[in-house]
């Protein structure tokens, strides 16, 4: 059958079609239509949670990317080592990993795409910079690579104050520690400065440490943000070496794995405001062969008549206020008998030697007789809590 006007009618609505009208277009065949070319679908439209780019953002920023008018294909955030950061997309946004953040005083860029409903992709990049802090934190964390008794805790000393409990939390939050065979213990804040992990008895012997403290980006104060991520492995001796220093009886017991193996007359500090020795648990942080003991290092002028400026062998370290174990040869004559000295514990020459050459770092020596107490910050001072109140020092546990 032949299908007379056609072309003429195809060609008055093209026409017409010009002029926005919508009438269908007939055809020869009964209830054949032709429709209008769809309207042009909007691309999809990146949004960024940074609205100025060219502001250094803050390294604990909450970065998002989101899209209007479609739906996000993906999001990369690229870090100054190149690699990916963590995010997810969720309900149609993304978001950085909560617990990221960024390199202070760095460059970051932003490569995001979406689609719209036709599935067209719209691509973007974005780059931005973190601010410079106007302190660059520092920390160390200690012991590392060195084999310790078992009363030496995992150490992450700041060189100044982590300001705010808040603070204290989030750098806390993030540290993590693995120890093999597992025991239960806890990390605590022994100052503003000084954050311990400690098991809650002393470590079993042969217990293998490693600790993970990656810090980059936590604010420790005004202005002042960590740039460095740090860790440390230690092992615990494999054995148990543990002293007890009987001030009022004058004299020290060491026992290995719970058996005695020697005792040694000594003598302390004698009984004064200045000069007491102080009871509690202490461990051996220093080890010196051959040392200088200087009453100047504690504020005594050489006119004080209790100065004093000698040089000692085998001293072993206690506590930060100068209390030390070491050989004594003028005060063997009071060692077993009376407390004479400044503080120290005095032994015989080749018992000191014995003591030395059988002990490392991190030795535990308990000291007991005195009414005089250490205190937090006398020293190494997690052994004068016990589990329950060093779990209560810790930042994470009271927020």
């Amino acid at each position: 059958m032949r299908h007379v006007g056609v072309p003429l009618a195809l060609g008055a609505l093209v026409a017409t079609a010009g002029c926005n009208t919508s009438l269908p277009v007939v055809s020869g065949e009964a209830g054949d239509t032709a429709q209008s070319p769809s309207p042009t679908v909007p691309d999809a439209a990146l949004q960024f949670s940074l609205k100025d780019a060219q502001t250094p953002v803050k390294p604990d920023e909450a970065l998002k990317v989101a899209v209007q008018g479609g739906e996000l294909v993906s999001v990369r955030l690229i870090g100054p080592d190149k690699k990916p950061l963590g995010g997810k997309i969720v309900d149609g946004m993304w978001q950085v990993a909560p617990d990221t953040r960024l390199v202070p005083d760095a460059s970051y860029t932003w490569r995001a795409s979406a689609k719209n409903s036709a599935g067209k992709v719209t691509q973007e990049e974005r780059s931005f910079t973190t601010i410079k802090p106007k302190v660059t934190a520092t920390y160390r964390v200690t012991p590392d690579g060195a084999t310790v008794g078992v009363g030496m805790p995992v150490m992450v000393t700041f060189d100044s104050a982590v300001k705010t409990p808040q603070m204290r939390a989030d750098v806390e939050k993030r540290l993590s520690i693995k120890v093999t065979p597992a025991q239960k213990g806890s990390w605590g804040w022994l100052d503003e400065r000084q954050l311990m992990w400690r098991p809650d008895s002393y470590w079993k012997p042969g217990t293998k440490i490693n600790v993970n403290a990656p810090l980059t980006g936590v604010q420790t104060g005004d202005g002042k943000w960590i740039a460095e991520n740090k860790g440390a492995t230690f092992d615990i001796a494999k054995r148990s070496r543990v002293s007890t220093v009987d001030l009022a009886n004058h004299v020290m017991t060491v026992r290995e794995n719970g058996k005695k193996v020697a005792s040694y007359p000594i003598s302390a500090g004698k009984a004064t405001d200045e000069w007491e020795t102080r009871s509690g648990t202490k461990i051996i942080t220093e080890k010196h062969a051959d040392y200088v003991m200087d009453a100047g290092t504690l504020g005594v002028g050489e006119d004080d008549p209790n100065y004093y400026r000698t040089e000692v062998k085998y001293a072993m370290r206690v506590t930060n206020t100068g209390e030390f174990l070491h050989a004594a040869p003028w005060s063997v004559w009071a060692q077993g008998r009376r407390n004479v000295s400044h503080g120290c514990v005095n032994m015989s020459t080749a018992a000191a030697g014995e003591m030395f050459r059988a002990s490392i770092i991190g030795d535990v020596i308990e000291f007991t007789g005195s009414a005089r107490k250490m205190k937090p910050g006398d020293g190494m001072s997690v052994w004068l809590f016990d589990a329950k109140e060093w779990r209560e020092r810790s930042a994470v546990a009271s927020s």
